[in-house]
């Protein structure tokens, strides 16, 4: 017996080192792993995606098993552009963890986006989000709701015919403001366009611009029937050459008007046949086109921007149409008997929508209008209700919340940057501190900050790439002028880049917001061999990524291109990385504008502009610096001491917005 218990002290003696030995050569290998995490975590955090592919790639030829090393390899091929790298990637991170819902939402999104449907407009099955009445709403009550415009910031405001208030809510259906012009006033129609909105006062006859805090800027129109008067305005649309378009309902007819408040034209009489108009109540534009719903003859009448008649449209039955809006190719018409239809009017498809939820419907239907995002926002009249809806698919699929970069260097503070988007890839704009919440460590956030991109100053920070090959030698004089545009119009809280190109890249001007310098750069004879238009555009992206201020690319070349010129980064992979951080790309041509340089240009939110589109010039510089910025950066204060320094610290960002949820986790070290 004392035999065999020797014998077996013996064994575990002599075991005992060995399986130590192991364990420690399994946390040594570990910890060299986490270096190579580490070092890419930091460059993944200066935006550095390609760099951070590197370390992260490291780290798993070392420890494959290693998690957050697969998860962040995925996402660097995602923020840099490689795609279908990322999906790749995180097909391997679902088989190592199986029905993780968070990984499968990132490849459902990626494969919704890049298969085949017909349009962002196709028709919908609409799921009610949320209901605002006036009961709710204490001092922002609205009484009669009429109509209802959406602004960038997806603030609602509602006109009130019945005590002429027009009152403003946030997109959490928190009151901002409420307004009333005058006392005998009965507010109709609401747009919005760039900073302004146009209200209606039916019975003062007049038509107030407004800004955004409710004061007015302009007030149009007298009591009458003469050019530039009205007998009951009602619906009101901002057309897209700086103009507005007012719906004089007694009158019979519309009234166009630019935006300093003098008149253009007007269009329309009493009547029932082409061209004529009984009792319109509502209009809107799309492209060259105004639609008008004419109220009393049950169609919707089409004019070009010039006022001649183009068609009746009755692509359906209506008993009494009002409202009429349109994005894209989809028109929504609020029918006040009927209740919504739905419209393609490329396709001819249609829909009515009536009733929800078994036994819900419009009483009085007088408007609907739709967000960039797809949500609508219905006015039902009588049973004074704001009724949103979204897209079924909408409901189904989650936001997705994208951690770009998660800032620690002014520790204990704490910054996290972060896109939001939709099913189909559009940023989710105007949401609050209300919408978000951040868990550090299991540990809820209580003191986070939403705002710090919508408070900063409008400014633009710009990357010029100018081609240097040898084809542009014979247009060297050309290009100053093209970039004068843009030189012309810049302040000093803005800041161009200029970066030279032939087949590799050179900096002919850093930063700067001087006309002088980037004019002397620009007029510099400096020329190389070969072109390559990916290696350029990737490096400005990559330049101007990390900018707190509005951002953008122009390039400016001849306008030829072919595949041969994206030796370095194909076209595909330079539009997902601009996309992935709202990066528009313009292009400014000398001679041609080819299909390559079309596609960039468009599906990254810019556009291409030959030396010839003097209109479209000079839009570039504005349309940069009035942009969205779509980041979202959220400072907090950590509850951690530097006494922690290499601690990983776990966070979870969750969104809600109107019924749709969204969570992304992300994480840092203590510096």
């Amino acid at each position: 017996m004392q035999k065999k218990i020797f014998g077996i002290i013996v064994i575990l003696i002599t075991l005992l080192p060995c399986n130590s030995f192991a364990l420690d050569k399994h946390v040594a290998v570990f910890q060299k792993a986490k270096s190579e995490v580490a070092k890419g975590m930091y460059h993944f955090n200066e935006m550095h995606y390609l760099a951070a592919i590197e370390f992260f790639r490291k780290a798993l030829e070392v420890y494959p098993d290693y998690y957050t090393a697969n998860e962040y390899l995925a996402r660097s091929y995602k923020l840099a552009g490689y795609t279908n790298l990322a999906l790749q990637q995180w097909q391997i991170l679902l088989d190592m963890a199986k029905e993780n819902p968070l990984i499968q939402n990132k490849i459902d999104m990626i494969n919704f986006r890049g298969s085949v449907y017909s349009s962002l407009e196709k028709l919908f099955e609409l799921i009610e989000t949320v209901a605002y009445s006036p009961v709710d709403l204490g001092r922002f009550r609205f009484s009669s709701p009429i109509d209802i415009a959406i602004d960038n910031d997806k603030n609602m405001y509602i006109t009130s015919f019945s005590n002429g208030k027009l009152v403003k809510l946030d997109p959490n259906g928190e009151g901002i403001f409420t307004r009333t012009y005058s006392l005998e006033g009965k507010l109709y129609g609401i747009d919005y366009r760039s900073g302004l909105l146009a209200v209606s006062d039916f019975a003062n006859n007049k038509v107030l611009v407004i800004n955004t805090d409710g004061k007015i800027i302009k007030t149009i129109g007298t009591t009458g029937n003469a050019l530039g008067q009205f007998n009951g305005p009602e619906g009101v649309c901002f057309g897209g050459d700086s103009s507005l378009y007012i719906v004089d309902s007694g009158n019979h007819r519309v009234q166009k008007f630019g935006l300093d408040g003098l008149f253009i034209l007007a269009f329309g009489q009493y009547g029932e046949y082409e061209g004529q108009l009984n009792k319109p109540t509502d209009v809107a534009v799309r492209n060259e086109n105004v639609y008008v719903t004419d109220t009393n003859n049950k169609r919707i009448a089409v004019f070009d921007d010039s006022g001649n008649f183009i068609e009746n449209m009755i692509p359906t039955e209506f008993a009494v149409p009002r409202g009429i809006y349109i994005q894209g190719n989809l028109m929504a018409v609020s029918d006040e008997k009927k209740g919504l239809f739905m419209y393609n009017v490329e396709s001819g498809q249609s829909q009515w929508f009536t009733n929800w939820e078994g036994k819900k419907k419009f009483y009085h239907l007088t408007s609907a209008v739709m967000d960039d995002n797809g949500f609508v926002y219905t006015c039902s009249n009588k049973n004074e209700a704001i009724y949103v809806f979204s897209p079924l698919q909408q409901q189904i699929s989650n936001i997705e919340v994208e951690v770009t970069n998660v800032d620690a260097k002014k520790f204990p503070t704490v910054a996290v940057y972060c896109n939001i988007r939709d099913r189909y890839g559009r940023p989710i704009y105007g949401l609050t501190q209300e919408n978000f919440t951040i868990i550090e460590d299991g540990a809820t956030i209580t003191n986070m900050s939403a705002d710090y991109l919508k408070n900063m100053m409008p400014a633009a920070s710009m990357v010029m790439c100018v081609d240097r090959s040898g084809s542009l030698k014979n247009y060297h004089n050309d290009v100053p002028w093209l970039a004068e545009f843009i030189l012309q119009k810049m302040h000093k809280n803005d800041k161009l880049k200029i970066i030279n190109f032939a087949d590799g890249t050179w900096v002919a001007n850093p930063y700067d917001w001087s006309r002088r310098r980037a004019l002397k750069a620009l007029k510099t004879f400096d020329y190389g061999k070969g072109r390559d238009i990916g290696k350029a555009l990737y490096t400005a992206i990559s330049d101007v990524l990390p900018e707190m201020s509005r951002r953008g690319v122009i390039l400016i070349t001849d306008g030829e291109a072919s595949q041969n010129d994206f030796k370095a980064y194909s076209p595909d992979v330079v539009i997902d990385y601009a996309k992935s951080h709202f990066i528009p790309v313009y292009i400014l041509t000398l001679k041609t504008k080819s299909p390559i340089l079309m596609r960039i240009a468009q599906e990254t939110g810019g556009a291409i502009y030959k030396g010839s589109e003097l209109d479209g010039l000079r839009t570039v510089y504005d349309v940069i610096k009035k942009a969205n910025d779509y980041r979202y950066v959220l400072i907090y204060s950590t509850f951690k001491m530097k006494s922690l320094k290499g601690w990983w610290s776990d966070l979870t960002v969750n969104v809600s917005y109107k019924g749709q949820k969204g969570t992304e986790w992300a994480g840092y070290f203590v510096p």
